[in-house]
């Protein structure tokens, strides 16, 4: 098997002491309990198919593609070993190898044919402003809710500027391991969105953008509420509720305070998760497990969910819109009585 990908990676492969401190808050190795469920186990199965001394495996593929890309374990790496990087390299590799799955090739293939991960048409409510805002495949979808977050922004002074025909920044190619078709879809996503600082409404198009597009500015939209909320006209919601953390904002965009004072903002009482902020647990919706392994995506979810049921709260709230539907659905599945809603839906309580 030949790895291009994997080669670029080498130094970091041999950083890795093997000490063992990513299987603490590893989501995965906390599910399945083997050695290669935990980022060890997956960065020992990517040296060995780098030196040759393993062979690709369908075993193999579903083991390093079964991480969710929370980042946990470069927050207890003492080494600072970039463990996403290194699966993403090694799913490019064992992708040009024959390892894929229909579940991809589906999901990529609305990416392309729609410009969305639905597969269907969808059109942004057009806006004539100053601030160009990138609304994100889910909130594109979600229009309603889209219309309602840029009048909370209007109320909070950005005018902003929103287009039609808006496409997926992207993420899903990065995360599964296809270099080649990412490279050409950025192009047609700055082709189309041609903006050098613009505001995120989606939490993972704000990680994803800032990560892969080394040219552009993308403004998180908490940093701009966080900034604004202060001096804003606020009705008090005098709600209880629990802040889940997403990975992509936590650990990824080191943002952990701004959040918790919104909350405090708004006049609710906020009740801490066992595992918060730069500890928190994923939901398992990140890193493509969504489309790669349901089930096991489904079991951290509801894993959680049931952590937020014990706090005695009424509401579960969040940032990113795949956690949202992610604990939502869970929420359903187990019969736990705690709505979960997006924070931007608290703002614009507040606000409108």
């Amino acid at each position: 098997m030949l790895t291009d990908y994997l080669n670029e990676w080498k130094d970091e492969l041999n950083i890795c002491i093997r000490c063992g401190y990513c299987f603490e808050g590893c989501p995965i190795f906390k599910d399945g309990g083997w050695e290669l469920d935990g980022a060890r186990g997956k960065v020992i199965l990517a040296y060995g198919l780098l030196s040759g001394e393993l062979e690709p495996t369908e075993y193999v593929a579903e083991k390093l593609y079964q991480c969710t890309y929370c980042k946990d374990c470069i927050e207890k790496c003492s080494a600072n070993v970039s463990i996403p990087d290194i699966m993403t390299a090694a799913r490019a590799d064992l992708r040009e190898a024959g390892f894929t799955y229909d579940s991809h090739a589906d999901l990529l293939s609305k990416v392309t044919e729609s410009g969305n991960i639905f597969g269907k048409e969808l059109k942004g409510p057009a806006t004539e402003g100053e601030v160009p805002v990138l609304l994100g495949c889910r909130f594109l979808e979600r229009r309603d809710d889209a219309e309602r977050y840029l009048e909370m922004l209007r109320k909070l002074g950005i005018e902003p500027v929103v287009i039609e025909d808006e496409i997926c920044c992207g993420m899903p190619f990065g995360v599964l391991g296809y270099k080649e078709e990412l490279a050409e879809h950025k192009k047609k996503f700055k082709e189309r969105f041609p903006h050098q600082r613009f505001i995120c409404l989606c939490t993972t198009c704000a990680f994803f953008i800032s990560k892969s597009y080394p040219e552009l500015e993308p403004v998180y939209v908490i940093d701009e509420i966080h900034k604004r909320l202060p001096d804003a006209d606020l009705t008090e919601l005098g709600i209880k509720t629990t802040y889940h953390d997403p990975c992509n904002v936590s650990r990824g965009m080191d943002m952990v305070d701004e959040p918790r004072d919104i909350i405090d903002w708004l006049g609710a009482e906020l009740v801490e998760f066992p595992k918060n902020a730069k500890e928190t647990e994923c939901c398992g919706g990140g890193g493509g497990v969504l489309v790669t392994d349901k089930p096991l995506s489904t079991r951290l979810a509801e894993k959680r969910i049931r952590q937020a049921g014990e706090l005695g709260v009424d509401h579960l709230v969040t940032l990113c819109p795949t956690c949202e539907l992610n604990l939502r659905n869970a929420a359903d599945s187990t019969g736990t009585d705690v709505e979960v809603r997006n924070l931007l839906d608290l703002v614009c309580d507040s606000v409108l």
